[in-house]
């Protein structure tokens, strides 16, 4: 009861309108305007400037984020199996996951930016997000669940926001053993052994999330894709500590058809193909359409015996209506070519982005960037998935400050430009405090 009266009062105060200085006024402002992982994000990214000294304002802005949060898109991270390549759907959904602007990354984060600052509204926090309920995955699946934001919190939670009248209560304890009850998955058991080996216990204590966590890990009912995404991390995780219980569940467990090892190699380039069977893998560059727009890109940047074109070489007439002939065809690139409006959202955009590194410096180089910034603007993706349209954004103004004579100044431009929120919300943190950093590169303590 004493932490619900706590989070209700925590509530009252965010209810209040926030006055924060410029700039970051106006990020919050602007933050309003887009999705609610776009949202969540930013307001954890103002705490996380150390701007904003007011204790009141800080906290209100970590609880709104954690609202904010429950209405991402992607509730939990997922992350592909050892193997998956790149230009593959699996392999963008892994970087869009890898943001950590799903649900439970981001509620997971509110909390440990919480806890420097009153870590028993922390604990409140932590109370308040549902606890990872793992649906069975099929052999078909080449994504599986990466809760570990959110046995990251509870680490931290458990040694941080009980006082020693509530740890002499064992209630510390309590919250362990309740997390070690829920764990169903052993994609699960691997954070929650490093939980429970890094948790601030006695020896007793210790000994005895010990041995309930080792009868739950043997007597854990898998699926088979589940069981072999797991046995890496578990083999690492369980230690000395849980080494008998970790053997059993390896016997007892089944993985999918096919899989030798945790690791299992696909090769996608060519054509949709399964290893062994499984897992169910959706490569790019299939349609006749995305093939004749590799092989002319290809044409783009080299010779016919394979050597990259010199700058000269690409500033001839020659190569010049080369180019004016492709972004037309470009442009004629339509979706229904696609197995998905995702995929062809994807693959434009991988196309748009070799051209924009490969154009020299120039009136074509500015007309294929924002031919690109429009395209990815217009995309229904954006509403449909805002992550995962958002990574393609984010790797454009990325890659352009990682290349020489990449002119992310151009890029940020457009997005100002552009009219749409989450752009213009990355310009405006870019303004107020130089080039953010990425979700996924945050502390995660």
């Amino acid at each position: 009861m004493r932490w619900a009266v706590l989070f209700l009062a925590s509530l009252l105060v965010a209810a209040e309108p926030l006055k924060l200085p410029e700039p970051y006024q106006s990020l919050l402002e602007l933050s309003h305007a887009t999705p609610p992982e776009f949202s969540s994000d930013a307001l954890l990214r103002i705490v996380e400037t150390g701007k904003i000294t007011d204790h009141a304002a800080r906290r209100a802005l970590i609880e709104e984020a954690f609202r904010e949060a429950s209405s991402a898109k992607f509730p939990i991270k997922l992350r592909a199996i050892p193997g998956t390549t790149l230009d593959t759907r699996t392999g963008i959904l892994t970087q869009a996951y890898n943001l950590n602007l799903d649900a439970l990354s981001l509620e997971s984060r509110a909390v440990k930016d919480l806890l420097g600052l009153d870590s028993a509204a922390a604990l409140a926090l932590f109370l308040e997000i549902p606890p990872p309920s793992l649906a069975p995955l099929s052999c078909d699946d080449a994504l599986v669940y990466d809760p570990s934001a959110y046995y990251e919190a509870l680490g931290l939670v458990v040694n941080r926001s009980f006082a020693a009248a509530a740890r002499a209560k064992e209630e510390h304890l309590n919250l362990l053993l309740g997390a070690l009850g829920q764990a169903a998955s052993p994609l699960q058991q691997a954070p929650l052994a490093d939980a429970i080996r890094n948790a601030n216990v006695t020896p007793a204590q210790r000994e005895l999330l010990w041995t309930r966590y080792s009868g739950m890990l043997e007597n854990s009912q898998a699926d088979g894709r589940s069981y072999m995404a797991s046995l890496d991390p578990l083999s690492r995780a369980a230690g000395s500590e849980a080494a008998d219980a970790f053997q059993k569940f390896r016997q007892r467990g089944t993985g999918c058809p096919g899989d030798a090892s945790a690791g299992v190699p696909v090769q996608t380039r060519s054509r949709t193909v399964q290893a062994g069977g499984t897992p169910l893998v959706h490569p790019y560059w299939q349609s006749s359409e995305a093939k004749q727009m590799l092989e002319d890109g290809r044409k783009l940047r080299f010779d016919s015996a394979g050597h990259m074109l010199s700058d000269a070489e690409r500033s001839t007439p020659e190569w010049k209506q080369r180019l004016a002939d492709y972004l037309s065809a470009l442009a004629q690139w339509e979706p229904s070519s696609e197995d998905s409006d995702a995929d062809y959202y994807h693959e434009k955009s991988v196309v748009y982005l070799a051209l924009i590194e490969l154009i020299p410096p120039g009136a074509d180089r500015d007309q294929a960037l924002n031919a690109c910034i429009a395209f990815m603007n217009g995309s229904s993706l954006a509403q449909q998935s805002p992550v995962e349209w958002y990574l393609e954004t984010k790797l454009l103004l990325e890659r352009a400050r990682q290349s020489n004579g990449g002119e992310p100044g151009k890029i940020l431009e457009a997005f100002e430009h552009s009219g749409n929120p989450v752009l213009q919300l990355e310009l405006a943190f870019d303004k107020a405090a130089g080039p953010a950093v990425p979700a996924w590169a945050h502390p995660q303590n």
